[in-house]
């Protein structure tokens, strides 16, 4: 079995700025960290942020798609859930932006049944079943997740979808110890399985704290509120008091599961997320080279490992200035400021 690398700048490309760095730097440091020397593929838009969809700049997307025209690999148009006073906006935008790259998006990741129907009949492009369709148990705190080896079966939300054709691909996240994924194959042998490495996201919502960083009590915690991507210059760690550590990026909380295989099945996208790379722990040793990663080169077969390198979970590194606030659970929550334009 063979991972095809790819990077996953969804919900983070407007961040790669805010970081000192270009989005081409950030993907090539992203791929190191995780150990590999090449990228394939580069998924671009949002999992889990309508705002995000329809405020990342247009400098950012355009930067994006550059980006894989310069080094001839395809993208994946990324769409999260919209609210129903977003979709006549959030319709445009995937318009234009299909339009606008056709010979760069080759397929688009959706994660609601309405997206799934609307792109299918517009746009005829291979459709992916996101992050949200997956259901599977997924939380730090039960340790047995992570001593299991999960197989892995296709979400019966969708299920109907995939056998008609309308679904082709299927996105997970590392939630146990090793994913098996023998079951999928078995069931529809050319399902094309995308694994999100090495972050598991453990929870959203249409809420984000981080939107409200800067407005008057009355006007936070609204659903859906238009915002500044805050979430490009801000996170939260917690530290929680049994060793398990969460990372709050936008609307999210995600936890780090590097140790999570995945086996029995035939070749699969590892789909790296670069929060390793924007929030690196003051721990953390890994080398940014420049040139170190390789576009469209090739891989070595085997039972993939989420990071060949030991990288820690998040929590930012020096000259961030985090603020250690223990809540009355005794949880440490860390909130990370990063200046627009700093050097790393």
């Amino acid at each position: 079995m063979q991972s095809i690398p790819a990077c996953s700048v969804a919900d983070v490309a407007a961040a790669a700025r805010a970081h000192g760095m270009t989005l081409s730097t950030m993907v090539e440091r992203t791929m190191q960290a995780a150990g590999r020397r090449s990228v394939r593929r580069l998924y671009i838009g949002s999992n889990f942020c309508s705002q995000y969809f329809l405020r990342q700049p247009d400098q950012v997307w355009r930067e994006a798609f550059s980006l894989c025209r310069r080094e001839g690999i395809p993208a994946t148009l990324v769409v999260p859930v919209f609210s129903q006073k977003d979709l006549a906006e959030a319709c445009h935008r995937i318009d234009e932006l299909v339009g606008a790259n056709r010979g760069v998006v080759d397929e688009i990741t959706v994660n609601d049944v309405g997206m799934v129907a609307y792109c299918l009949d517009r746009y005829g492009l291979p459709l992916n079943a996101g992050r949200l369709f997956s259901k599977e148990p997924r939380d730090p705190r039960y340790a047995e997740l992570f001593e299991e080896r999960h197989a892995v079966g296709v979400p019966a939300l969708v299920t109907e979808l995939f056998r008609q054709g309308e679904l082709q691909g299927l996105e997970l996240d590392p939630t146990h110890a090793a994913l098996d994924l023998s079951e999928l194959r078995g069931y529809m042998p050319h399902l094309e399985v995308g694994v999100h490495m090495p972050y598991c996201y453990m929870s959203t919502g249409s809420i984000c704290e981080l939107a409200g960083i800067g407005r008057p009590v009355r006007e936070k915690f609204r659903p859906n509120a238009p915002c500044k991507l805050e979430c490009a210059r801000c996170a939260i760690g917690y530290g929680l008091p049994y060793g398990v550590r969460l990372l709050k990026f936008g609307r999210a909380v995600y936890f780090p599961n590097h140790g999570c295989t995945v086996c029995e099945g035939e070749d699969f996208r590892m789909i790296v997320s670069p929060f390793d790379v924007l929030v690196p722990r003051r721990d953390a040793r890994v080398e940014h080279g420049p040139g170190v990663v390789r576009f469209q080169a090739k891989e070595g077969q085997g039972c993939e490992r989420a990071a060949a390198a030991e990288v820690p979970a998040a929590e930012l590194g020096p000259g961030q200035g985090p603020a250690a606030v223990p809540d009355r659970g005794g949880t440490t929550a860390r909130v990370f400021l990063a200046a627009a334009g700093s050097a790393r």
